[in-house]
């Protein structure tokens, strides 16, 4: 009996041995940032803050420096702030963190040069945007040596000063130029290896949301700092108006008074008015008819700026939806993958469960038929032997 019951055990063993339990693989598809491209991404745009702000200050301090009615000199402040602003932000607010960070330091190092030894360097009164420019050009050089590696800030380095030297701004157009796939053949790096990952879901939105963060602080200021250039430029004066109304009242009141004290020379005094107001009238119509011309020419230039604007807008929001329903999308995909391990994990532990229920039934079964078959047995061969053993005493007594 103890040999089946070990042979039993053996049989449920070996079926349980046997049975496969149910695995699940989840292969993400979402490859999250590193830790260097979070840093990288994070730093380029807290620098690119850092340089909005001090551009925006230099060009104030300079502008307080120059006379309201100075249109070239305050004409150039206007462009540095804007033409800065565009680029660094075209510059910094790039998808591959590591490309945002190269175009920025060859952006910052581009003006730099511009100011110390290019066409800027003579083009305002004091040396107030040199040191800015400077003073830039150092802070992402000691924000690049604390993100890239020894010898990769080094090759970089030299990549950067090289790149600047041969492609500098000439005006302030800043006319920027893309750095980072030349960068990459730098480096030997092979442009079908390097892959651009949007990051995980959380990383895609903050990416999202710094954009729009940087759209809706710039945009007002670019749009304000080009209208002041367009109102700056245009011929638009109200002096040549105002002295002509000026003159026209004067006569008015000396004619009024002549009229008054001296109705006699009245015929008189109308025919030589008629004469001598009628230049300057005519000369009145010509320039208020000219000066509404020009009014009209610069607010449908300022119209087409703002529909422009409007439409660039329009565009980078439609973009951005874009972006986010293809993420929302593969997030629904992977999270609709984790719904289905967490239901193959529930069904893997159901039958585990299963398993150790059958396991222990079938060893309280073989125990109740051991005892319900085999005790009675025991008990009566043992009252038999014990009564046998009580009949041989009696006899050999």
């Amino acid at each position: 009996m103890h040999r089946l019951c070990c042979a039993l055990l053996m049989l449920f063993i070996s079926l349980i041995s046997g049975c496969s339990l149910l695995e699940v693989q989840l292969d993400s598809q979402t490859t999250p940032l590193t830790k260097q491209e979070l840093n990288m991404r994070l730093m380029t745009r807290e620098f690119s803050r850092e340089f909005f702000t001090q551009v925006e200050a230099t060009s104030d301090s300079l502008a307080a420096k120059y006379d309201e009615t100075d249109i070239v000199n305050q004409s150039h402040i206007l462009l540095w702030k804007i033409h800065a602003e565009e680029g660094l932000g075209q510059s910094a607010y790039q998808v591959s963190p590591t490309a945002g960070l190269i175009d920025t330091w060859v952006f910052t190092v581009q003006m730099e040069q511009f100011f110390t030894k290019g066409n800027g360097k003579t083009l305002f009164v004091t040396e107030e945007a040199t040191q800015t420019a400077t003073k830039l050009s150092q802070e992402i050089d000691q924000l690049a040596k604390s993100l890239f590696k020894s010898d990769s800030y080094g090759t970089t380095k030299v990549f950067v000063d090289q790149f600047a030297a041969l492609h500098p701004f000439e005006n302030l157009s800043f006319a920027r130029v893309p750095a980072y796939r030349e960068w990459l053949k730098a480096q030997g790096i092979d442009e079908s290896e390097v892959t651009t990952t949007l990051g995980t879901m959380p990383e895609a939105l903050s990416d999202v949301s710094d954009r729009l963060s940087l759209m809706s602080e710039q945009t007002p200021k670019l749009m304000t700092w080009k209208a002041q250039l367009i109102a700056l430029n245009s011929n638009v004066s109200g002096d040549d108006i105002h002295g002509a109304i000026k003159s026209f009242q004067i006569s008015a009141d000396a004619f009024k008074d002549f009229v008054e004290n001296n109705p006699e020379y009245m015929r008189d005094l109308a025919q030589k008015m008629a004469i001598e107001l009628q230049p300057l009238l005519n000369d009145l119509d010509v320039k208020t008819q000219d000066k509404l011309t020009q009014l009209s020419a610069e607010r449908q230039a300022l119209d087409d700026m703002v529909a422009r604007e409007r439409e660039e807008l329009i565009k980078m929001i439609e973009r951005e939806r874009k972006e986010i329903a293809v993420i929302v999308n593969s997030e629904r995909e992977l999270f609709a993958q984790d719904l289905d391990k967490i239901s193959q994990d529930v069904l893997t532990l159901a039958v585990e469960k299963l398993i150790q229920l059958i396991k222990s039934t079938i060893v309280y079964f073989i125990l109740f038929i051991l005892v319900i078959f085999f005790a009675p047995l025991g008990l009566g061969y043992a009252l038999g032997k014990r009564a046998q053993l009580r009949k041989e005493t009696k006899i050999t007594s």
